[in-house]
């Protein structure tokens, strides 16, 4: 295959990352670089000293990726953050990536999670054009569906409002029916599950295809070569929409039925009441918080893991710790909202859920734990479905056929 020159742009990239979003693309420019293509990436690491309010010197440097690095630094960086949230429109933003694509000459223009730096993303006459709905903000300015008191939204209506009631700024660009962005026609929308494609779909965006996303691989070798203990494992942000609360009920009320030990990974506002609830149940021994790990901590409990749990309450779209989990054979308890369970299918050796029913998740970690002979089977199966679905190599084929198309 002929070698090509993208641009992939982006708000966050490694190291200036705040989800699975941008590790995402940093999985795709090195595997396209891994494959000889020339890759470009635009992004803006002042929206994450603005959020995170890290200085530099505490940001984590990670390997040298074979890219090119095109960084967006305004010289009023929170102007330039207040006018594409608030106005839709930043033009020295818009200008600079423009700029950018003029300089490159790309091939394929890819455009991510861009909020915060360039408000929507436009077609390039002299590339191919896609863009990856990784979140819902082409139909919700808070791009997660969520209304006030955690209700799923089946659609746009009152956004401002719902804005103002998080306590967020206001859209002022998308208010009425602009609250579903308006995208370019002609512009290749790509979803990473059918759940997100028939939402987006429901309120008029064209989507022309499912792409499922995909994680580094750890190795076959490093898979096979774990040892599981009897260790349940959560890692995530500690909000009720994630979950943990629903899982950590559950495991203390199957703790006489179920020898499991827990790990919750992560922090966040439910981190105290997390842990209140463990010293009151008196299940410290089998229960840890440990917080916020190093990448490398989280891969070691990974190839120790029987089982990950994803009790999400909220439609996820396909998170990457999912992917993650299937990458070293560890088989997922997941709920039956949004893309979990396109991922989770039987073949992965996982299981689901309804989402919050802690008597039906009591229920499965007791079935688990009398079954647990066969979680050696349930590892291959998992990582069966890695190699198949959710591997670097299973990724590019499909998108560079979407590319070049």
């Amino acid at each position: 295959m002929e070698t090509l020159r993208f641009l992939l742009v982006t708000t966050h990239f490694p190291p200036f990352k705040m989800g699975g979003d941008a590790n995402f693309v940093g999985y795709l420019a090195e595997a396209l670089a891994a494959r000889g293509h020339e890759v470009h990436v635009a992004y803006a690491p002042s929206v994450y000293r603005i959020l995170r309010g890290e200085p530099d010197e505490k940001i984590k440097r990670e390997d040298e990726m074979d890219v090119i690095r095109h960084e967006f630094s305004p010289g009023s960086a929170r102007l330039s953050l207040l006018l594409n949230l608030g106005l839709g429109t930043d033009l020295r933003s818009a200008d600079w990536v423009d700029s950018v694509i003029r300089k490159v000459k790309p091939d394929v223009v890819h455009w991510h999670n861009t909020k915060g730096f360039v408000a929507r993303p436009w077609t390039v006459d002299s590339a191919k054009t896609l863009y990856t709905a990784h979140d819902y903000n082409t139909i919700c300015p808070r791009s997660n569906l969520l209304r006030p008191g955690e209700r799923i939204c089946d659609g746009p209506r009152f956004c401002q409002l719902c804005l103002l009631r998080w306590r967020k700024p206001p859209q002022l660009w998308r208010i009425g029916r602009r609250a579903v962005m308006d995208l370019p026609e002609d512009l290749k929308v790509l979803c990473p599950s059918e759940y997100m494609a028939s939402r987006l779909r429901k309120q008029g965006v064209n989507v022309h295809s499912v792409l499922r996303l995909f994680v580094r691989d750890p190795g076959a070798e490093r898979a096979r070569a774990a040892s599981p203990e009897d260790l349940l494992l959560f890692v995530g942000i500690m909000e009720r929409r994630k979950g943990p609360q629903t899982l950590l009920k559950a495991f203390i009320e199957s703790r006489k039925e179920q020898g499991f030990s827990l790990k919750i990974v992560g922090d966040g506002p439910l981190r105290r009441e997390l842990m209140d609830m463990v010293t009151s149940s008196g299940t410290s021994d089998r229960v840890s918080i440990p917080g916020f790990l190093p990448r490398a901590d989280i891969e070691d409990l990974l190839q120790k893991a029987s089982m990950m749990a994803v009790p999400s309450e909220w439609p996820e779209n396909a998170p990457l710790t999912t992917l993650e989990a299937l990458s070293f054979g560890v088989p997922v308890i997941g709920t039956r909202l949004g893309g979990l369970p396109e991922i989770l299918t039987e073949d992965t050796g996982s299981v689901l859920f309804d989402a919050g029913d802690v008597a039906q998740l009591r229920s499965i970690l007791i079935d688990l734990w009398r079954e647990r002979d066969h979680l050696g089977e349930r590892r291959r199966k998992a990582r069966k479905a890695y190699d198949s679905r959710f591997s670097p190599d299973a990724h590019v084929s499909g998108y560079l056929k979407i590319a070049l198309e």
